[in-house]
């Protein structure tokens, strides 16, 4: 009687049509989802037909937006180019901040960010809190805002400085209205109640904390206001005084 032996070659060609026969199921799932992808993606299919703008606006305005959205979507659900729309919206003069997302089936959800002004630039131009410039197509009218001046590429340095000086002013009366930083990379300071600060273009952290120490005495000694302060001296410092009620200096 003949005996029977599993030969290896069998076995490999039995495991290997085991294996055909698991996969197959999801080799047809896998083409049939690149199928109704490829067919889905068409253009014209899957519109994006509702578009949501969220954020807390003062300036801005959901139909602007909305309207800059609709220019620039060019294609459906799937294909929608979501960098191309982060960027118009982003162009916006008053807009920060843009974050876009798709939801199923047909929307398209935006959260905009409002730049958020802090000070004047130049003639032309607004500074958010990072010193960021931003120019919108109209100026509003915000009295509470210092004017700050200096070439665009040191607009940072600029806003850093104005925040970290108003910051140590004790003295209610002293609130910064101006701030120009020259080419010359010199300082200047103008007070709301009058007063000019002349700090120069070296060592301003000194001449800054002995300018904040003097003012008060300043202020306690002397039976008139200074005009404008000069700290830009080694070993001293130089004042001119309001005039008084007689005219005199």
């Amino acid at each position: 009687m003949a005996e029977s032996r599993n030969r290896p070659g069998n076995a490999w060609h039995t495991q290997t049509w085991r294996y055909i026969v698991l996969s197959l199921p999801g080799v047809v799932l896998l083409a049939a989802l690149l199928a109704a992808y490829h067919y889905l993606s068409q253009p014209g299919r899957l519109p994006l037909r509702v578009v949501e703008v969220t954020g807390e606006f003062t300036y801005l305005d959901h139909a602007a937006i909305e309207k800059q959205v609709a220019s620039a979507i060019n294609g459906g659900f799937f294909d929608v180019d979501l960098q191309r729309i982060r960027r118009e919206v982003s162009a916006m003069p008053w807009v920060e901040q843009v974050s876009v997302r798709r939801v199923w089936p047909d929307t398209l959800q935006m959260h905009v960010s409002e730049q958020v002004p802090i000070a004047y630039w130049n003639e032309d131009a607004l500074l958010n809190l990072a010193g960021e410039i931003f120019r919108p197509q109209s100026m509003p009218e915000l009295d509470s805002l210092p004017q700050l001046s200096g070439q665009d590429a040191r607009a940072p340095q600029v806003v850093a400085f104005y925040l970290q000086l108003q910051a140590r002013l004790m003295d209610e009366s002293l609130r910064v209205d101006r701030i120009r930083l020259n080419p010359r990379g010199e300082w200047l300071v103008e007070f709301r109640n009058g007063l000019s600060l002349m700090l120069g273009r070296e060592d301003i952290a000194r001449r800054q904390q002995a300018f904040l120490d003097l003012y008060p005495q300043l202020l306690a000694k002397m039976p008139r206001r200074p005009e404008r302060i000069d700290m830009r001296y080694e070993h001293g410092f130089a004042v001119r005084w309001q005039e008084n009620a007689s005219g005199e200096s």
